[in-house]
């Protein structure tokens, strides 16, 4: 054997695998595509702005995800609560309304609808262990808050919530994942959740993940096309032909790119079908450096490109301004188009810089993080995603049992498919 293990992807959930691997005596190879780790993690410079600012993933919470709070507080890693916005504004189309008041009355028009009856039926299916009990919520987003029959302002304001939790249009993803987030983290005021997104890396998420990768054997450029098992072994091809023969393999790639890796024996089937059809996660995240603005803003938009935007941290020629784009998706690479919609939320603002990177388009992503479409969680599929074939361990932020989509759930993926290759390991 080349090595004990191979871990395929060197985002959180392979870095976290291939760390624990590692401190338990195994040699582990891992293989990334890229020419970094992170994966949908990039903390870099937006280029002419002077600041480094977060491309992909950055919002967590340690007081509600353990795996990740661990990870902190092991490397001593800088964090940052994100502040109360000095102003909050509600777009709706061409309308722009200022001051909390506003949005808090748009709140009161949700309490007075059924939204709490539908939550509490919401919690008594999660509850069930009948699965058809959840089957039956296993709607587009779209259509289940079209059906409560709010005021329709206030129901705008609920889509703009559930577009930017969900990360995808509505009418692809299933509303049984953000009703599981709203009863489960108590999201019972969405403004709330709109003001306190919780926690960012002092230093970006790359001081978090280099410390956790400090000493792996990390083979950058290393694009995985096919990977073979049996009894006895794995062997991983790459591209332009190279391979790697393992005892056991870590697969720690987001599964918008599983389709693009030939495996033998094939999949079990609820694993070929969510690489077949593959979710439907697809945001923009505008990043712009802006003048003539509050030190700190929230912006919720319904009808107009971004759908949630944030004022944040001095730059050195004004702050950083954090959209993200959903039902709308602003082209990235239009500058004047993403000054456009940084004006829907920021009327006076002076746009000196933007960036962003097309997470869709690029092509060891696919898409942004986890949008589950209907019909994977009310049917089982999503559950079976972690279930291990053979010498294969699976690990992800897509496929987590607990956090899927955060860093969180990579975290903990990671560590449980360490887990269970280091017991394999040590029975065979």
């Amino acid at each position: 054997m080349d090595t004990d293990v191979v871990v395929i992807g060197a985002g959180f959930a392979g870095i976290a695998a291939a760390r624990d691997l590692h401190e338990a005596g195994r040699s582990v190879v891992v293989l990334e595509a890229r020419d970094r780790i992170g994966g949908r993690t990039w903390y870099r410079e937006l280029p002419g702005a002077g600041i480094s600012v977060e491309y992909g993933g950055m919002f967590f919470s340690t007081a509600t995800q353990p795996n990740l709070a661990a990870e902190i507080h092991r490397y001593d890693v800088g964090v940052t609560p994100m502040d109360p916005p000095d102003v909050v504004a509600w777009i709706r189309g061409s309308e722009r309304v200022e001051g909390r008041p506003a949005v808090e009355r748009l709140l009161h028009e949700l309490q007075r609808s059924p939204l709490a009856e539908a939550l509490a039926i919401g919690e008594k299916a999660f509850a069930s262990e009948d699965r058809s009990s959840l089957a039956a919520l296993d709607l587009p987003a779209s259509a289940w808050i079209s059906g409560l029959g709010a005021d329709p302002e206030a129901a705008d304001l609920l889509r703009a919530f559930m577009a930017s939790m969900g990360g995808a249009p509505l009418d692809r993803i299933s509303v049984l994942p953000l009703l599981w987030d709203m009863i489960e983290l108590d999201y019972s005021s969405i403004v709330d959740v709109f003001l306190d997104v919780g926690e960012l890396f002092t230093e970006g998420t790359k001081s978090l993940i280099d410390a956790m990768a400090s000493g792996l054997d990390v083979r950058f450029g290393s694009i995985v096309r096919r990977v073979e098992h049996d009894d006895d072994r794995v062997h991983v091809t790459l591209e332009g032909g190279g391979g790697i023969d393992a005892s056991a393999v870590v697969l720690a790639l987001p599964v918008n790119v599983w389709a693009d890796v030939a495996f033998d024996p094939p999949l079990a089937a609820p694993k070929q079908r969510v690489a077949t059809e593959r979710h439907p996660g697809a945001v923009s995240k505008v990043l712009a450096i802006v003048r003539g603005v509050p030190e700190s803003f929230l912006g919720i938009g319904w009808g107009t490109p971004i759908n949630a935007g944030f004022v944040t941290k001095p730059a050195p020629d004004g702050r950083l301004f954090m959209g993200f784009s959903v039902e709308e998706r602003v082209d990235l690479a239009d500058p004047d188009a993403m000054a456009a919609a940084v004006h829907a939320h920021l009327p006076e603002a002076t746009v000196v810089a933007t960036g962003g990177h097309d997470w869709v388009r690029d092509p060891f992503s696919k898409g942004t993080w986890l949008a589950t479409p209907p019909g994977w969680f009310g049917d089982g599929t999503f559950e079976a995603l972690e279930a291990p074939e053979g010498r294969l361990a699976f690990a992800g932020s897509d496929i987590a049992s607990e956090g899927a989509g955060w860093i969180e759930g990579a975290i903990g993926s990671g560590r449980a498919a360490a887990d269970r290759i280091a017991a394999q390991l040590v029975t065979r």
